[in-house]
């Protein structure tokens, strides 16, 4: 027999432990930020393919340039590029509407894509036969599309077909399954490159480099639609769970003028290099052409991540600013990168295709390349734009790039040379990115370019942990076998011996918490924050004073819970404590949990959520109903309440706000505090304090029900709460979960707009009757969230030593709704 209870000590952090578990391969080599972003995946698959297709092209054109004639080429590449620019003006910018409204109309998205595909291919036949008409008088040197009528009936088809296998990446891109397009691309390349020996030496002229470049297409259209339509787009309607409305009053409106803004842009595009060779001629503009060229596979690192957005903004609209902040950060930074070399290597880069294109052209492309830094966050706005339905934004912004652009060009090639038109593209895209960033300055409401400005250094800062040694928050080690056992004995279950340990977690105030049971069967939910396959126990742990204390307040708790006799209904919900053990001050306990999804699982799907969300709701309205008593607010339960939590923020070192700015905005809000609830009558009683997903299992009902399994972390309840506290809890982690936002953008929100959504307030009501429902009146919600966000910020800085409570986190928690206070946003 030991001298001293045992205890649980750990040594090691869990990621030196489980270093060697966590998967070899390439993908290991991958920050998790990007596999696990499906933002990421799809948009570096947009801009892999955009390089793959550049790098195939040139090899595609060399090979062409040794087996076949210049004739050959000259005529077949003027083919290929009327074939691609026919079916540019023929696809009718459906792009941009799949990207958009694909991920929105869940089980109707195959109808909408096969919609835009014969829209597309009619008006592709209406545009190439139009073209064959007139071609004799304006191009004669292609007459050659007009000698037999099987060339003829090959050159509709495939202007046709093309159509279709420029829409379908789109398709997949609105699918948020972009990963597909730089693999089917990448195979069309190296077939045509395939295909175009052989045709060559078999003595064909412009039709090797035609049939060549459009014979696999029809062969890919089909495969990839296959894709679709028999995998991709039933898989969407099985997660969306029903066929959403096609918003026919939306979509037109999104078309009209976002083709507006498209055809400017391809005017544009179009026009540049044309205008320069007309303006300098064809010697003196070889260099801005090459510069031109390597500037067009720049910009397509910000379109294409701006692409991704749309598609993912479309999905999930409560994520936009958080998304829009990683797409930002993913695309300007290479780019950022890619500024710093061509200031260095733009010379020794242009002089690879001659001494002669290294002179001016070095200077072009670096103007090239700062453009490319802001045409990326332009491309941001307006997929931002897109998502919004601000879609006159969007056509004025890429209609003014068109007049700017070309307009300052032609004046500053005349004075400057080439290196004017980009000057002048440069010119456009600042003028017009200021433009937007001025005209949100003032529309958008107070202090919204400081959330996005903390939006982005939330995603610069988990960009970092990414791949930099420091600011990563140690994980918390497994614990072997042998150091379970002598805790497990003490349970006195003979089931506990056959426990190990699953997973471990970080938990309230310090705490350490490790899941107990049978090992989990399925690999890959050992990745998945779950408690359902085999969890039946948890160990908490405590190393330092703080957590103790936490663990103390829990245990008792839980005891004088489960003496109260009113709560009978609720004791199958509350953990049973298995043991405990104390040792120089630390605590160990371990209690059984009632077996359940866990809740930060259960609440992301959205046709769940709502039945969970009730289902809590009603616990905690049991809960506070059942032990709560008409009380007169007075000084004593203000200072426990409020006062002396908001004194630990005044004392909260690291704040982005001036010290007396900070203390007068706290003073202010605890001044409308002291108005709100000083006395007032209101029932008080128990509450959990801490009713966040990760402290709920659900469990199936009758039917498709859903029901509260087990309530854990009673640390923090409170006898004499208000009546609505837990459920205002509640509201703000979902609001959390769904956005992406940190608790400071979501109370600013509230504090701001002062009222709860309807859906919200179907559940938030529960418990109450007509006099006593506090979700519809104004000034209670702002003294509510208050109140949940002032208990949550303290709760967190009651451990000065948290690795997650850093000047970046204060800004973006304490100072952002500070600011909304010191500016009567927050007013009661």
């Amino acid at each position: 027999m030991t001298a001293h209870p045992p205890t649980l000590r750990h040594h090691e952090p869990a990621a030196a432990r489980a270093g060697g578990r966590r998967g070899g391969g390439w993908r290991s080599l991958i920050p998790s930020a990007m596999m696990g972003s499906s933002l990421m995946r799809n948009g570096y698959a947009l801009i892999a393919n955009s390089g793959l297709s550049a790098v195939l092209g040139l090899a595609f054109w060399f090979l062409a340039a040794r087996y076949c004639s210049q004739e050959a080429i000259g005529l077949g590449g003027a083919i290929t590029a009327t074939i691609v620019n026919l079916s540019n003006a023929a696809q009718l910018n459906f792009g941009n509407l799949l990207v958009r409204f694909v991920p929105t109309v869940g089980g109707r998205a195959g109808r909408l894509i096969l919609f835009a595909y014969a829209t597309s291919v009619i008006a592709s036949v209406v545009v190439a036969g139009v073209f064959l008409l007139v071609v004799g008088a304006f191009m004669p040197k292609l007459d050659v599309l007009t000698e037999s009528v099987g060339v003829i009936l090959w050159f509709v088809a495939t202007v046709a077909v093309w159509s279709v296998f420029a829409l379908q990446d789109s398709a997949l891109s609105g699918l948020r399954q972009s990963i597909w397009v730089p693999v089917s691309k990448t195979i069309y390349q190296i077939v045509k490159i395939a295909m175009l020996i052989p045709l060559a030496l078999a003595g064909f002229g412009w039709e090797a480099i035609a049939l060549s470049w459009t014979a696999p297409v029809l062969v890919f259209v089909v495969a990839v639609n296959l894709l679709i339509f028999k995998r991709l787009v039933p898989s969407t309607q099985a997660v969306s769970g029903h066929a959403h409305l096609i918003d026919r009053r939306a979509m037109a409106r999104f078309f009209g003028w976002d083709y507006i803004g498209s055809v400017s842009m391809m005017v544009a595009w179009t026009a540049t290099p044309l205008v320069v060779l007309n303006l300098v001629g064809a010697a003196e503009s070889a260099s801005f052409f090459v510069a031109w060229t390597i500037f067009t596979s720049l910009y397509y690192v910000g379109s294409s991540m701006g692409l991704s957005l749309l598609a993912e903004g479309a999905s999930d609209a409560g994520r936009l600013r958080s998304l829009a902040a990683d797409a930002a950060v993913m695309s300007v930074l290479p780019l950022l990168g890619l500024v710093a070399l061509m200031l260095v290597f733009a010379h020794p880069i242009m002089s690879v295709f001659g001494a002669a294109y290294a002179t001016e052209g070095a200077s072009i492309l670096r103007v090239f390349t700062l453009a490319s830094v802001v045409s990326a966050v332009l491309s941001i706005y307006l997929s931002i734009a897109r998502t919004k339905g601000w879609m006159r934004s969007v056509a004025a912004a890429e209609f003014a790039m068109l007049i700017i652009a070309l307009g300052a060009g032609a004046l500053l090639v005349r004075s400057e040379g080439p290196i004017g038109m980009a000057h002048a593209w440069l010119l456009a895209m600042l003028v017009v990115t200021l433009g937007v960033g001025v005209l949100a300055l003032v529309t958008s409401r107070r202090h919204s370019m400081h959330d996005w400005g903390l939006a982005v250094a939330a995603s610069l800062k988990s960009l970092s942990v990414q791949f930099l040694p420091f600011g990563r928050r140690q994980g918390v080690s497994v614990p072997d076998d042998a150091e379970l056992r002598p805790l497990l004995a003490m349970t006195g279950s003979s089931a506990a011996s056959g426990w190990h340990a699953l997973r471990s977690e970080h938990g309230p105030e310090g705490t350490e918490i490790v899941y107990l049971g049978e090992p989990v069967l399925d690999d890959s939910a050992r990745h998945e924050p779950v408690r359902s396959q085999g969890t039946y126990a948890v160990l908490r742990s405590s190393r330092d004073p703080v957590a103790a204390a936490y663990l103390e307040r829990l245990i008792d708790n839980l005891d004088l819970l489960r003496a109260d006799p009113r709560l009978t209904a609720l004791w199958p919900m509350l953990p049973t404590r298995l043991a405990v053990t104390r040792l120089d001050g630390a605590v160990d306990c371990i209690e059984t949990i009632a077996p359940g999804t866990d809740g930060r699982v259960l609440l992301r799907g959205a046709s769940e959520r709502q039945a969970a969300l009730e289902a809590a709701a009603h616990a905690v309205a049991t809960l506070h109903g059942q032990t709560s008593a008409t009380r007169v607010i007075d000084g004593v339960w203000f200072h426990e309440w409020v006062e002396r939590p908001a004194a630990k923020l005044s004392s909260l070192g690291g704040s982005t706000m001036l010290a007396a700015t900070r203390r007068r905005a706290i003073e202010r809000f605890v001044a409308q505090q002291r108005r709100y609830w000083i006395g007032r009558q209101v029932r008080l009683g128990w509450c959990h304090g801490d009713l966040l997903p990760q402290n709920i299992n659900f469990a199936a009902g009758e039917g498709d029900a859903v029901r509260l399994a087990c309530l854990l972390e009673w640390g923090n309840a409170r006898s004499n709460a208000p009546r609505g506290f837990d459920g205002c809890v509640l509201a703000i982690a979902a609001r959390m979960m769904v956005s992406s936002e940190p608790l400071g953008a979501v109370v600013a929100d509230l504090l701001w707009t002062s009222q709860w959504r309807d859906d919200e307030r179907q559940w938030l009501g529960i418990g109450s009757d007509a006099k006593d429902d506090w979700s519809g009146d104004g000034a209670a919600v702002r003294a509510m969230v208050g109140l949940v966000w002032l208990h949550q910020v303290s709760g967190w800085v009651r451990s000065p030593v948290h690795a997650s409570v850093g000047r970046l986190w204060i800004a973006s928690n304490v100072d952002r709704v500070l600011r909304i206070v010191s500016t009567d946003g927050g007013a009661i």
